[in-house]
């Protein structure tokens, strides 16, 4: 479970029963967390697969380009996930893992296939391996909206409009 407690000042604190986390959505919005938990999860994926193989992973990092809608709801319509990382493992191993994480493992991105399309970029040693290649995926962004009231359009987190 988690529990979001509202601080003083627009402010906020979220707790897993681990861990507390200050949430300050004028430096880091909402929008930005779920992406970053996102982008970890695949992350994590991507590096504890390899560690199983027996690779370590250096200068990993992830970077992660999106697009929204922009009428209400601003749902997530593509997500363009760039991995950048050196290993001793040969290029079809390494975009294995992050395929694995992608299309299996990581439950955050499995839940936005229905919606978004999703790319993913790799860097391994210096050399692009993959370049903007897109996994199997839902509607790619055209779920069907006629649940949603445009009349609502005034309405929405002010702190997830960016």
């Amino acid at each position: 479970m988690i529990k979001i407690d509202y601080l003083e000042n627009g402010t906020f604190q979220g707790s897993n029963g681990r861990s507390v986390i200050k949430i300050d959505p004028q430096t880091y919005s909402p929008v930005e967390l779920f992406i970053t938990g996102m982008g970890s999860c695949s992350a994590v994926d991507v590096v504890e697969l390899a560690k199983k193989q027996g690779v370590e992973l250096r200068n990993f990092s992830l970077e992660i380009e999106f697009d929204r809608r922009e009428t209400f709801p601003k749902i997530f319509t593509s997500f363009h996930l760039i991995y950048k990382f050196d290993s001793s493992a040969e290029d079809i191993q390494a975009k294995r893992w992050v395929l694995s994480s992608l299309e299996t493992y990581c439950s955050t991105i499995n839940t936005l296939r229905a919606t978004s399309k999703i790319y993913y970029t790799i860097h391994h040693n210096g050399e692009v391996i993959a370049y903007k290649e897109s996994i199997i995926s839902g509607t790619g962004g055209k779920m069907e909206l006629e649940n949603f009231d445009d009349d609502l359009e005034g309405l929405g987190c002010a702190c997830c409009n960016s």
